[in-house]
């Protein structure tokens, strides 16, 4: 347990927590930044899908503070609550009636844009992400459980099944690391294209960079993880 608290606790706290505030911090700077685009985010949202030739991709609201994401599967395009709610900015302490798109909104929807142009392209880092996603699901849900009754019950072959299953989870993670890169360099084209330089351009990437931290911690815990279990099965054996 101590080994636990030492190896795979504490750093899972230090690096999820600044991740997280890195992420909410950059944002609530950026959201408070008008991007010059004066559309709401899903009109936002559906122009960058014509432009690349996504019509077909739908686009829907969701609840939450930055849900965001990209169905492949359904290809649906979701926008949180809280980046809709950033279409009106406040001018001078005066909000405006017109849509006034956040530097920080328009950044995070042209990120799902990206990715929803990955899943068209059949780009392979995407393709692998989204094959492995129901061995992912299986490694992160029921394989702990395996690993922890097998060296409970000293069912060594049962604990190994778990850990190749919690391998699948970690592996998830890592293949998301170039996805999310792929999905943030799309966004900056984007925004570059309909004007957004300078400091705002520094606003997006900002923006961009941080919730890219938030998968990085994602995968260093996951490999931490994977690392204790490992040693629970093999290193503790006589």
């Amino acid at each position: 347990m101590i080994l636990y608290i030492l190896v795979v606790l504490i750093p899972t706290l230090a690096i999820t927590g600044w991740a997280a505030w890195r992420v909410k911090s950059t944002y609530a700077k950026w959201s408070k930044v008008d991007s010059g685009i004066n559309m709401d985010a899903f009109d936002f949202a559906r122009r960058l899908l014509d432009k690349q030739g996504l019509s077909h991709v739908r686009i829907e609201p969701t609840p939450g503070t930055l849900t965001d994401h990209y169905d492949p599967r359904g290809k649906i395009l979701r926008v949180s609550t809280q980046v809709a709610d950033a279409s009106a900015l406040s001018t001078a302490g005066v909000t405006t009636s017109a849509p006034r798109l956040s530097v920080a909104a328009a950044a995070v929807i042209a990120h799902e844009v990206g990715h929803a142009l990955q899943d068209e392209r059949k780009e392979p880092m995407m393709a692998l992400r989204q094959a492995i996603v129901p061995a992912a699901q299986f490694g992160s849900g029921i394989a702990p459980w395996l690993i922890i009754a097998g060296v409970f019950l000293q069912v060594t072959g049962l604990a190994i099944v778990g850990l190749i299953g919690f391998g699948a989870a970690v592996l998830f993670t890592f293949a998301t690391l170039p996805v999310e890169i792929g999905a943030s360099g799309k966004a900056l084209a984007f925004v570059n294209g309909l004007g957004m330089v300078g400091d705002k351009q520094t606003g997006a990437r900002d923006v961009l960079k941080a919730a890219a931290w938030t998968y990085v911690a994602g995968a260093l815990t996951a490999l931490l993880t994977f690392l204790y279990y490992a040693w629970l099965i093999f290193g503790r054996r006589d």
